[in-house]
């Protein structure tokens, strides 16, 4: 498998352009999942998956697989929410 190399300047970058889809007052972010908020993040992410060249598949309640097979194998990540009364991190 190649050796992954990560353009700090770039990745901060995508971030900044990405937290400002839901950017609050003071200088945080909120997108409530399936809101239109939250659609837009993930459109924008998996347009940057598609100009990369990876496979872009997404499941019924959101989650984005982006995967380029031919170079590394697949893995998986798991989206969190903080529940507004436990501040327990729960699944989505």
């Amino acid at each position: 498998m190649p050796a992954l190399k990560v353009d700090g300047s770039r990745l901060w970058n995508s971030l900044m352009e990405l937290a400002k889809i839901g950017a609050t007052p003071k200088g945080g972010v909120c997108r409530l999942t399936l809101s239109d908020l939250d659609r837009q993040g993930r459109d924008r992410f998996s347009a940057w998956a598609n100009e990369a060249g990876l496979s872009v598949r997404c499941d019924a309640i959101g989650n984005i697989f982006a995967t380029d097979r031919k170079i590394y194998p697949p893995f998986a990540t798991r989206r969190r929410t903080i529940c507004p009364f436990s501040r327990s991190p729960a699944p989505v």
